[in-house]
């Protein structure tokens, strides 16, 4: 139930980093600005938590190896993704990133042997079936870029299992400590040359997402670790929900019946996975 909260809590966090990319975009931050930028200041916001010894403990043994092998998944989706916002429609990249739920399953059961009940898969694709009809995105434009985004969602997927399969004494604060360290390294490297001085308004926006960044990233951590993969990749479509909420609450958009229908769809998907996923197991023995 723990990571169930965490992931819907993340369907919360993530819109607001759009809206935050939004901004910068707007202000004239470009993406390798932006990506330093927020990379730089989420690790420096983790770093007064050092204080704490169990923190300072818990990177001292931590699984490097671990912590790099999601690092280096990290880094790279989020490459991906700034990468295909250059010129793909903000709705397309989204609605391919729907596959990254069923991605993880895919993996999970090919490489770690879960079981995934019929049930559970037909929800986690009615999830994806009503994202699409919701965001439904247009043909127009589609090539290499998509291409991008779909191998983004993999390693999505691949970052998700990254944290699923950390070892015990590795703990949340580590995980986020170690990306944020990378990324600092990388994209400050890769952003250096593009960095300003931000305005004051600008100052806002980026400490925004950090903020959020650290969210997002400790909510994805807890869930990917105490919550089965068909939950998390259920939950995870509540983000449409969202859109549609702030649609019609901020720009007074109302929904048409098609979007209701997705939205149905994925209300469904959810409910349903998430009572697989906290039914008991059968006693040994039984059938």
């Amino acid at each position: 139930m723990l990571g169930a909260a965490a992931m819907l809590a993340n369907t919360v966090f993530v819109p607001i980093i759009g809206v935050t990319v939004k901004a910068l975009t707007a202000l004239g931050v470009g993406a390798f600005e932006m990506l330093a930028g927020r990379a730089w200041l989420t690790f420096l916001l983790l770093l007064p938590l050092l204080c704490f010894e169990s923190n300072r403990r818990a990177i001292l043994s931590a699984d490097l190896r671990a912590h790099a092998v999601h690092a280096a998944f990290a880094i790279s989706t989020m490459a991906c993704f700034y990468f295909a916002l250059r010129t793909l429609p903000i709705v397309t990249v989204t609605a391919i990133n729907f596959t990254t739920p069923i991605f993880t399953l895919i993996l999970a059961r090919i490489l770690y042997h879960e079981r995934v009940a019929p049930l559970g898969w037909a929800a986690l694709l009615a999830g994806f079936v009503g994202a699409i009809i919701v965001l439904r995105p247009g043909t127009a434009g589609i090539g290499w870029d998509s291409f991008v985004v779909v191998l983004g969602s993999l390693l999505a997927a691949g970052m998700n299992l990254a944290v699923r399969r950390m070892p015990a004494h590795s703990t949340n604060y580590a995980v986020v400590f170690y990306f944020s360290l990378a990324g600092a390294l990388v994209y400050g490297a890769a952003g250096a040359p593009y960095m300003t001085v931000p305005e004051p308004e600008e100052w806002v926006w980026f400490v925004t997402l950090a903020v959020t960044a650290i969210l997002v990233h400790t909510c994805v951590a807890i869930a990917y670790r105490m919550a089965s993969s068909v939950l998390v990749g259920a939950l995870d479509y509540g983000r449409i929900l969202w859109a549609a909420l702030i649609g019609y609450f901020v720009l007074s958009e109302v929904p048409d019946l098609t979007d209701a229908l997705g939205i149905v769809l994925i209300v469904i998907s959810g409910l349903v996975v998430l009572g697989l996923s906290t039914r008991p197991a059968p006693p040994q023995g039984t059938t």
